[in-house]
């Protein structure tokens, strides 16, 4: 038997869109380099390669709670303490995560607050005296997580009152937004569409100061397992469920929309979803392969249209390829195009709001027909 856990969070543990600088695979080599020496229990060799990831992702949860418990392996419980206090600014505390208990051993998920106190890397810290305010701070994270999930944020135009259904919108902010904020930048366009609007409620905060915005996803590495991705979905499926409550949703306008992390999000959704969904539209999506390709021809026989937007200038900026070309070729109805430099905000809802018209324009003149089934 193993005579420690620990924390499984070396992948791309809440990482931004905006934040990743280097290519993918340094990240990957170093995270194997970690594992080799934190099961080998070299304490300084592991911390200089978390500190050389912890570089390639600023401020990143996962790794600052992983300095925590090699620190306190190592028995510095100074730093381990500057370490964990670092991840709870940075978020640690409302999402989930899983304790690392080897390379070839099954782990779960379970909430980062229960997973920290039973976490057996952190037992020389949970003796000192300042531990219990950082774990305050941590439980506090996690109760305004729970309460902000608990809602989604939903409009319905007042011209859709005595409409016998409602066709829908479900909008999926960046990384670090908001869904009120969110609501509220998209209400004029549902109010031009005449369609209802629902912003789901992203579980996950990004930062311990709420101003700080929100996420959709807390661990890429989960994320794109395809037994799992279906667990990241369950926020869309309660806003949807808030607006069944009121009118059933029409089977021809039920759009998505999403840009950054939660194009990421709403890209799997529709494709997973294509008898559902009648259109999706992405603005710099980062595309999993692995939870995408093979649902293309579903998609198609469905006829689930794509619209996809590519910031060039961003994927440049990020040393990586951009998954244009990818998108691309599965030749969705729809368009897939490179766009402007986007700068801001607004600059990015424009291109968004313009993906979801064309959405809304092909509704318009498609036929109503039964949703088709996937080829058996």
């Amino acid at each position: 038997m193993r005579p420690i856990l620990r924390l499984l969070a070396f992948l791309l543990l809440c990482l931004p869109l905006f934040a990743q600088q280097q290519p993918s695979d340094d990240i990957v080599t170093l995270t194997r380099q970690v594992f080799t020496a934190v099961d080998a229990q070299k304490w300084d060799e592991a911390i200089t390669l978390m500190k050389r990831l912890d570089a390639l992702q600023p401020e990143t949860q996962g790794n600052a709670y992983n300095l925590a418990c090699m620190y306190s392996r190592k028995g510095d419980v100074e730093q381990s303490l500057a370490w964990f206090e670092k991840a709870v600014q940075w978020g640690w505390g409302g999402g989930r995560g899983s304790i690392y208990a080897g390379q070839t051993t099954a782990v779960e998920r379970t909430s980062q607050v229960e997973m920290t106190a039973k976490d057996s890397d952190l037992e020389p810290l949970r003796k000192d005296a300042r531990y219990a305010k950082l774990a305050e701070r941590m439980q506090a994270t996690a109760k305004r997580a729970e309460d902000y999930a608990a809602t989604p944020a939903t409009y319905v135009p007042e011209k859709l009152k005595d409409a016998p259904e409602l066709p829908v919108l479900l909008v999926l902010h960046a990384q670090g937004g908001d869904k009120q904020a969110t609501l509220a930048a998209w209400k004029g366009l549902a109010d031009e569409l005449g369609c209802a609007l629902a912003v789901p409620a992203a579980p996950y905060p990004w930062r311990e100061d709420p101003a700080r915005g929100w996420g959709w996803i807390d661990d890429p590495a989960n994320f794109a397992l395809p037994n799992r991705s279906a667990e990241y979905q369950l926020p869309i499926e309660k806003a949807l469920d808030a607006l069944r409550k009121l009118k059933k949703l029409s089977p021809s306008k039920l759009w998505i929309a999403g840009d950054g992390q939660g194009a990421k999000l709403a890209l799997v959704t529709g494709l997973h979803n294509a008898s559902l969904y009648k259109g999706v539209a992405v603005l710099d999506p980062e595309v999993v392969p692995a939870l995408c390709g093979y649902k293309v021809p579903t998609a198609k026989t469905n006829g689930l249209r794509l619209e996809a937007r590519f910031d060039p200038a961003l994927w440049k900026a990020r040393a990586l390829e951009s998954p244009f070309k990818m998108v691309q070729g599965w030749t969705l109805a729809g368009s897939v195009a490179e766009t402007a430099e986007l700068k801001d905000f607004a600059a990015r809802q424009v291109v968004l709001v313009e993906a979801v018209r064309l959405l809304a324009k092909a509704a318009e003149v498609a036929p109503v027909t039964a949703p088709a089934t996937a080829p058996k």
